[in-house]
């Protein structure tokens, strides 16, 4: 289906055509994305102010921790002493690679307006995936338009919107991505060239970037791929640089591949799914909250039945490799996404999740079915009276249905503006902290359990009020270390009402705690009538709570022996006047594998401990040192 211009006028027109095309829907995704910036979007662009909004506070976090590290390291990895008693940040925290790259290419310092920058690119990079895959597939400029129109009613309908509020972006990224270089794989065997190869490489290097999970699931469709097309290509060279490009795709992020396979340890198990059916049935298929209200539902419904038009079609007109492509890419999604709130397995993986990006992959044939359809009724007057009938159709069922068909309008022309900033309430939290507060002692935080779509603010604070804390950064515990925080009443595993005086007084010595931020009746009661508080300030955060006061553990952070904390911070720990007790001196800083001191005559060590997973940092030497610097190189 692919426009052969048959003079260098008619390639003008058309390469004219195709840019004014691709600009409207740019400036129609642009328009829209500004909205998430509110009635001022440049001014919230441009200032300091981070979004608040789900999970895109803690991307914030560690993506200024491991860009600040890549930057003056080279490394990503990086051991942050201002949260969870220590942790290693590694690509274990999914999401955080991409404000990883903006912070660094803006020098690795912390950065909200940055981090807002590269959330407009990702949703402007969207539909020039979704040209490129058409493109690939050999879709005309009518089937690329249509294709990237429906791509922009699904980026910002319910599925998407989540994604964006919850600022889990990368699973629709690596999608995305995926379809682009399918779409490029079409090409690459119809017309092979440096254009398609330089796309597959560029397409599969965001893929593997973004979601390493999602090729190895797309390997079928690959496969699938070489078995149509490779055996039509005699060429030793079309088969090399196939190969050479997939490989060099995966190649090109080993260097934090190797990390996250090495660190795959520290994620805790997987959680029940949250998001499963009580009953597996038709009924509750057609109405799960999947598909994201009534009108999305059918929104989907005529968009798969399209998609399924345009593969027949596809397939008919011997592009059967594409046709394959796209049907085994859009079903097979759609399978994995229904499975996901059906088949506990999946639905831990969040296999869910995969709904949206599974219409994604069905525009390419949407739109091919679609123009290929209206183009046959227009060229034969019963076929335009057809198009009339089905029109006039169209325009009654609009009419009936005019308030669900209305949602999908007002989507399409203007979105919410996500949370920038702290409200009124978080920033006098912030000021009471850093009133009430110092940097000897730790705050250990009561997570709340909220949906991901809520704001997680709190893991901005160890910058917000550069004070250690213990909880805000991990509330869903998807990594060990987070095992000894405060969630929902749950201190270290243990309900707190079970926590005795005695517990409480060996829990607050061992990891230096000095304040408690309570928000939960039961934490509120126990710590209100432990002897340990010295008094109680109100808080506020959406519900009320209390600031406590404990009384602080003499020893701070030094466990056993004598030292001084002289700086800590995302990259090092510094120490002075370090004094051993019977040649060790143990701190309240969990031991990690790796960590190394400097002068080298001190050797840092595992202390066990019953309480904690992880183990204290023992740090061995025959005698005073005057200082001490701890720095983490990650062994991979």
């Amino acid at each position: 289906m692919e426009c052969a211009p048959t003079s260098p006028t008619r390639a003008w027109l058309i390469a004219a055509a195709n840019l004014l095309c691709l600009a409207t829907l740019l400036a129609w995704q642009g328009w829209l994305t500004l909205g998430l910036f509110g009635v001022a979007p440049w001014t919230d662009l441009a200032n300091q102010e981070p979004i608040t909004s789900g999970t895109h506070p803690r991307q914030l976090y560690l993506g200024y921790r491991g860009a600040y590290a890549l930057a003056r390291t080279g490394t990503n990895c990086v051991y942050d002493w201002t949260q969870a008693a220590g942790y290693p940040k590694t690509p274990i925290f999914d999401g955080s690679r991409g404000a990883e790259v903006v912070l660094f290419l803006n020098g690795g310092d912390y950065d909200p307006r940055a981090y807002k920058f590269g959330i407009v690119a990702a949703c402007m990079l969207a539909p020039l995936l979704i040209w490129t895959a058409a493109w690939g597939f050999g879709l005309c400029l009518s089937g690329r338009t249509v294709a990237v129109a429906l791509s922009t009613l699904i980026w910002w309908g319910p599925q998407g919107r989540m994604a964006l509020e919850s600022g889990e972006l990368e699973l629709w990224m690596a999608s995305l991505a995926v379809i682009a270089h399918m779409g490029l794989l079409i090409r690459y065997d119809r017309h092979p060239g440096m254009i398609s190869w330089m796309g597959l490489l560029a397409s599969g290097a965001l893929g593997w970037f973004c979601q390493p999970l999602l090729f190895p699931i797309a390997l079928p469709l690959l496969l699938l791929y070489y078995l149509s097309a490779g055996v039509r290509h005699g060429s030793v060279t079309w088969h090399v640089m196939l190969l050479v490009v997939e490989v060099a795709a995966f190649a090109v992020n080993l260097f934090w591949l190797t990390d996250w396979v090495s660190f795959w340890w520290l994620r805790s198990p997987l959680p029940g799914a949250s998001d499963m059916l009580a009953h597996r049935t038709f009924r509750t298929l057609w109405e799960a909250p999947l598909w994201g209200g009534c009108s999305q539902r059918w929104f989907a419904l005529v968009l798969l039945a399209l998609a399924s038009l345009g593969i027949v079609l596809m397939n008919r007109t011997r592009q059967r490799p594409a046709a394959r492509l796209l049907l085994m890419g859009a079903g097979g999604m759609t399978v994995l996404a229904f499975l996901g709130i059906s088949w506990e397995p999946l639905g831990q993986m969040g296999t869910s999740a995969l709904l949206g990006p599974a219409l994604c992959f069905a525009c390419p044939a949407a739109g091919y079915g679609l123009v290929r359809t209206v183009g046959c009724l227009v060229s034969s007057k019963t076929g335009r009276i057809l198009l009339a009938s089905a029109c006039a159709t169209g325009s009654i069922a609009a009419y009936l249905g005019w308030g669900e068909l209305a949602s999908i309008m007002q989507r399409s022309i203007r979105t919410e503006p996500l949370k920038i900033g702290l409200s009124p309430e978080q920033k006098q939290i912030v000021d009471t902290l850093v009133l009430e507060t110092s940097s000897d002692h730790r705050i250990l935080w009561e997570d709340r359990p909220i949906p991901r779509t809520s704001s997680h603010w709190a893991a901005l604070l160890p910058l917000l009020t550069e004070r250690p804390m213990l909880g805000g950064l991990d509330p869903h515990g998807s990594i060990e270390h987070s095992s000894i925080g405060f969630l929902d009443e749950m201190l270290q595993g243990r309900h707190i009402s079970t926590w005795s005086d005695r517990s409480l007084d060996e829990y607050v010595r061992r990891y230096n705690v000095g304040w408690v931020a309570a928000w939960t009746p039961a934490t509120i009661k126990r710590f209100a009538d432990w002897s340990g508080v010295e008094r109680a300030i109100p808080i506020q955060d959406g519900a009320k709570g209390f600031l406590y006061v404990l009384k602080k553990p003499e020893q701070g952070f030094v466990l056993r022996g004598q030292a001084t904390i002289v700086h800590a911070d995302g990259q090092r720990l510094t120490l002075a006047d370090l004094a051993p007790e019977n040649g060790v001196v143990v701190l309240s800083y969990h031991w990690q594998a790796g960590l190394a001191a400097s002068p080298d005559r001190v050797q840092p060590e595992r202390e066990p401990s019953g309480h904690d997973p992880i183990g204290f940092l023992r740090l061995r030497t025959a005698g005073p040192v005057a200082r001490v610097t701890l720095t983490w190189e990650p062994q991979r």
